[in-house]
Order: C-alpha cells, then structure tokens, then sequence
C-alpha cells in the first residue's frame, strides 16, 4: 500500500471536547457520538487528500513539460502550473497542521495514538470506517497516473504539447470538480472555504490558459 495515514490525537480530541470517563449508557452514547465525529473529520481529511493529489500530479507534470516540451509558452505555463500548485500545496499544508492532520502521501509512515476513553474509542473507529476502501482507491489513482505520466514521458514535440495540454485539462476540471464539492460540504469550515475561493479563480485562469494554447499550438 503506497499511503499510510498520520492522524494526531490532540486535534481530534479538541474537535470532540470529551471526557474519558463514562458510565455503561453514556459510554455506549459517547462512542456513538464519537463514531459519528471520526467519521466527519475521516471525510474531510480524505477530501484533503484528493486536493493534495491534485497539487502533486499538476508539480509531477509541470516539471515533465519543461523537460519535454521546446515550445516557450508551453514551457511558460508548466512553470506557472508548478509555481500555482505549490502555493495550493503549501495552503493545504498550513491548513493540515492547523487541524491537526497529515495529508496523504506515498510511503508516509504510521504512528499509534495514545489516546483513550470511550468517545474517542468510537471516534477511532468512525476514523477508520471505510479506510481501507479509501486507501485502495488512492493507491489505484496513484498508479493510473503514474501510467499517465509515463504515456506522457515517452512523446515528443507537438505530440507531447497536445497530450500535456489535454491531460492538464482534465485535471483541472477534477480539480473544479472538488472545489465545488468542497465549498458546498464544508462551507461551514472558514479555513477551508477560504482556501477553496483563493484556489478556484487560479483553477479556473489556468483552464483557460489551456484553450489558448491548445489554439496556438493546433489542437
């Protein structure tokens, strides 16, 4: 499996606010509360993930394309892709820590939580329902674009333009795509949000770039 996933308990236990002590029926409560809660930050934190992803690949291909590519402004805009992605990266980053949370990442080692009580029992199994769905289908999106990229590699000239062009196309509709997902699940998030309403105008200026290109170099 390529992600392991680091989730710290101090944070998990701020967003809780829960005691550890608990009577039978209380506890039984708390850790279904605490399941519900886990399963919350879970999501959020996949969803994070996937823009993580997003910032990695765009890094991953942008830097392929100053390689590959000898025409200037394409070379220009693989620049701007990888300057972009990596201001989004670093946001993300920021905002990670500041929840207390890791983003996924290839070989990312595991660390056990010494945290206890009955909520945050439940909490750590809401955190690790659907894990293991979840982190098949990251390894898999890991491993289909890594096909990409090598499809990529192995073109040259107008053909390689194009095909760059196309794929960072696609993934910045993806990358749209889970903007608005996220503006309307976690619009109650502030961080977040703002987050998302500072990226969605470069995503949006970058697809258009797109077109202009493809029109340049001739689809």
């Amino acid at each position: 499996m390529r992600m392991r996933r680091l989730l710290w308990g101090a944070g998990l236990l701020a967003l809780m606010g829960m005691g550890a002590g608990c009577a039978h029926d209380e506890a039984k409560q708390a850790r279904s509360r605490g399941e519900k809660v886990g399963e919350a930050f879970a999501e959020k934190v996949r969803y994070a993930d996937q823009l993580s992803l997003l910032n990695q690949e765009q890094i991953v291909l942008g830097h392929l394309a100053l390689q590959k590519s000898s025409e200037p402004e394409v070379q220009a805009f693989a620049q701007d892709l990888i300057r972009n992605h990596q201001k989004s990266q670093e946001d993300l980053q920021t905002l990670a820590q500041s929840k207390a949370f890791s983003l996924a990442a290839v070989d990312l080692s595991t660390q056990d939580l010494a945290i206890g009580g009955a909520g945050t029992e439940g909490a750590m199994q809401g955190m690790e329902k659907g894990e293991e769905k979840y982190d098949k289908k990251f390894d898999k999106q890991v491993n289909q674009f890594l096909e990409r990229r090598n499809e990529l590699a192995g073109l040259s000239g107008r053909e390689f333009d194009r095909a760059f062009l196309q794929q960072v196309k696609k993934d910045q509709e993806r990358g749209e795509e889970l903007i608005d997902k996220g503006l309307k699940e976690y619009r109650d998030d502030t961080s977040l949000a703002l987050l998302l309403t500072r990226t969605s105008p470069v995503i949006q200026a970058q697809q258009q770039r797109i077109e202009t290109l493809r029109g340049f170099i001739g689809d």
